[in-house]
């Protein structure tokens, strides 16, 4: 390593002879003041450097010092724009992302001229890297806009695979609402998506989400998508009665489920079917961040019955880092309070291992509480009792609410969920006990007879418990169940009274509450009225003015006022409605956690980082809703001409960059590059190499490919000559071999139709089904 960068050193100019070599790993501030005086003085002469490592270094260096040395940038930039024009793609590609990466504002007129040369590039590499200058040019220099999007409109019609996601992603920062660009490729976009890069994929899935919402009609309109029960079986017609979403079993106009008709037919567009099919093979992919976009765009724009689809590859990316399953689990959650049903067979993938932490617990107990139904809340309840063993006390407190929300959610199973938390009272553990009482009070507050008797079992617990959001919890609750258990009250009132001086602020106020309401149901009891004058003096000087202001307002209204001559009428008044102001029936107070999840399901769109955060973040915009009527699916009917950019049929020189650098500074028998595809290697339809056309049983043989054309880099243009005509002779063998079986007839039909572009243009299809994508 160290010899290489002396020998890099002296391609720049700087002296590396004996041990010079070495100070060039010293970091002290002097030394990097002596190499950047080097670099300025070097850097504007090694821009043209035939060594393709240096001329990295030089436009690594540009880019980073070009905002603070403005002029020495400008004067690299004719280099640059000769650059453009040379052999080398890569060179040509470079040149470009370090004219676009300098952010010096009066240049914006070149950048944009070399992006337009670079667009219409012979090279699918080099056509990428113009898509990926576009939206530097834009936050540059906005005023470009409009021609910015002229380049856009042309790298959409491109056909590589390479190339149009990087253009999407430009679309998305310069134009994300010029749907009309997207009209004529809407149907390519749909077959080049399986076979374009990862980041490609999710570019185009967003865009496709935003376009569906805006040109297809709503395909759940009877409400499927918002049902908590699993959608009915529904048959989807087209226009040429081809049934894509249909029952093998159901009949052509009406699908028959549990021995009735359903008569709701809904009718998707021919494309909105297209693009459905289109994304199914992404499921499969490796990327979490694919199979994620799939599912936010089959949630939000497939019929109910399809959107189950994504249920199965969202569990599998649960297998992964923690904070990948967190981010997938938080999606999931949301999903799961509008469609439980998606998740329901796959309860178990979402059970709690004790290793987790904590925010993949918190989040697999609101999912496990989401989807609980009749079916599986008994199998559920087992698994959480054993949750509430756990030394960890806030997960414990957690579990015990999300029983709460079980019992809530699905009544059947609330007499079990009530059933196990009156166990957990006789817990040793002081914060089980504590949480299981203020959970069962809130699912009694409206009880009926049959759960009286749980009230009581809760008062003789204040003896024991002594967790004050607990104690005021069974206060407030025997005070709101006094009038159906007269003997109770008056005297969990008669203990609470001889430690009120040492309750907390909030156990205080229930008592004051509990007294003033058995005073309001036996007004003449003369035991009652003594407590209750004892408990108000007590209050009247408590240190808390909370304490103080209660007792004033009770007093008032449950005792005679001796001293007033002329009572008020208002409070007079309030008298009157004494009991019905105590008394009065209020809402069960939500759990902690619930409809949080339910919340965001409607204002966030799903896979959103502003559903990551629970809040909307800046550039962030809802979906758009769906038309009310269709829009005219016509303006999708364009067909693609000859000529277009990225098109196989176009000519081009052959050989990948420049041959004197290739045959100086690389080994003929490596490939010249790493990119992917046929198309980065520079070699398109006007490419006639023998390799490209051979295969290997029915398909294309590739290994075969890539080494005939890392042959044919040469200097001699006589080997070239000679290299093409044995290759075509092989070709012609291989044809004549290929052809003999009767079996490759339709092959040969194919052959005949598309004999005027060049056996390179079947690969990529060939590809897809090396993917596991056919």
């Amino acid at each position: 390593m160290s010899q290489g960068l002396v020998d890099n050193a002296r391609e720049l100019g700087f002296p590396a002879t004996g041990d010079s070599g070495a100070q060039y790993f010293d970091t002290s501030e002097e030394k990097m003041r002596n190499i950047k005086r080097q670099l300025d003085s070097h850097v504007v002469k090694n821009v043209v450097s035939q060594n393709i490592e240096v001329r990295k270094l030089v436009y690594i260096y540009l880019l980073r010092y070009a905002e603070q040395e403005p002029d020495l940038a400008l004067l690299s930039i004719n280099s640059f724009q000769k650059d453009l024009s040379d052999k080398n793609q890569i060179i040509r590609a470079m040149a470009l992302r370090v004219m676009s990466g300098i952010r010096v504002p009066v240049i914006s007129p070149i950048v944009l001229l070399g992006i337009k040369k670079c667009s219409t590039d012979s090279s699918a590499y080099v056509r990428k890297a113009a898509a990926h200058a576009i939206p530097k040019c834009y936050s540059l220099d906005a005023s470009q806009k409009d021609a910015l999007i002229e380049i856009i409109a042309s790298l959409l019609k491109d056909r590589s695979t390479i190339t149009i996601g990087s253009t999407i992603m430009a679309f998305n920062e310069v134009c994300p609402n010029r749907f009309d660009l997207i009209h004529p490729c809407f149907r390519k976009l749909c077959g080049l998506l399986a076979d374009c890069d990862e980041w490609g994929q999710m570019a185009i899935l967003g865009v496709m989400l935003r376009y569906g919402r805006a040109q297809f009609l709503n395909p759940n309109p009877h409400g499927e998508d918002r049902s908590r029960e699993p959608p009915k079986t529904m048959t989807v017609t087209q226009h040429d009665d081809r049934h894509f979403y249909t029952d093998s079993e159901s009949d052509e106009d009406s699908t028959i489920e549990d021995g009735n008709e359903v008569d709701d037919i809904v009718q998707l567009d021919e494309d909105h079917e297209l693009l459905l099919k289109s994304c199914i093979p992404l499921l499969q992919s490796r990327n979490s961040g694919v199979v994620l976009a799939v599912a936010c765009l089959f949630y939000h724009l497939a019929p109910a019955v399809e959107a189950q689809k994504i249920a199965k590859p969202l569990v599998r990316l649960l297998r992964n880092h923690r904070e990948m399953q967190y981010v997938v689990l938080k999606n999931i959650a949301v999903m799961a309070t509008s469609r439980p049903y998606l998740f329901e067979p796959f309860i178990q993938q979402f059970y709690i291992r004790s290793a987790e932490p904590v925010f993949i617990r918190d989040i697999k107990l609101d999912i496990l509480t989401s989807i609980c139904s009749e079916s599986n809340i008994y199998t559920l309840l087992n698994e959480f009792q054993q949750y509430v063993k756990s030394p960890n006390k806030d997960f414990v407190a957690a579990t015990i609410q999300a029983i709460g929300r079980c019992a809530t959610n699905v009544s059947a199973g609330a007499d079990r969920c009530m059933r196990l938390l009156m166990k957990l009272l006789h817990s040793t553990n002081e914060i089980v006990v504590a949480e299981s009482v203020i959970v069962v009070t809130r699912l009694l507050q409206t009880c009926n007879e049959e759960r009286l008797k749980s009230v009581i079992a809760l008062a003789k617990l204040l003896d024991t418990i002594h967790v004050p959001m607990a104690r005021a919890n069974i206060i407030w609750l025997i005070g709101q169940h006094a009038e159906t258990l007269p003997k109770v009250g008056p005297d969990v009132l008669r203990q609470a009274v001889k430690s009120f001086t040492a309750e907390t602020i909030i156990t205080k106020l229930q008592v004051l509450t509990l007294s003033a309401k058995l005073i309001c149901l036996n007004p003449e009891h003369p035991t009652l009225n003594t407590l209750n004058q004892y408990v108000f003096n007590l209050a009247r000087y408590d240190p808390s003015y909370d304490v103080r202001d209660r007792a004033r307002f009770l007093r008032a209204l449950t005792m005679p006022q001796h001293n007033q001559d002329q009572p008020q009428a208002g409070l007079n008044a309030l008298k009157e409605h004494a009991k019905r102001i105590l008394f009065s029936d209020k809402e069960p107070p939500a759990l902690e956690g619930e409809g949080i999840f339910r919340n965001l399901s409607t204002e966030y769109t799903i896979g959103s980082l502003s559903l990551l955060a629970n809040q909307a973040l800046p550039d962030y915009e809802p979906l758009s809703d769906y038309p009310e009527e269709q829009p005219d699916p016509s303006v999708r009917d364009v067909e693609e001409l000859e000529g277009w950019a990225g098109s196989r049929t176009m000519t081009v020189e052959q050989g990948f960059g420049s041959d004197s650098f290739e045959g100086r500074y690389r080994d003929p028998g490596m490939a010249s590059t790493a990119l992917s595809g046929i198309e980065a290697t520079g070699f398109h339809g006007g490419y006639a190499g023998g390799g490209s056309a051979k295969k290997k049983g029915d398909d294309y043989d590739l290994d075969a490919f890539y080494e005939d054309t890392t042959d044919d880099y040469d200097d001699s243009s006589e080997e070239e000559e000679s290299s093409e005509e044995e290759s075509s002779e092989e070709d012609e063998d291989d044809e004549t071999s290929e052809y003999t079986d009767d079996s490759q007839s339709e092959d040969d039909e194919s052959e005949e139709e598309d004999s005027s572009s060049s056996p390179d243009e079947h690969l990529p299809a060939q590809r897809s089904k090396l993917h596991g994508f056919s």
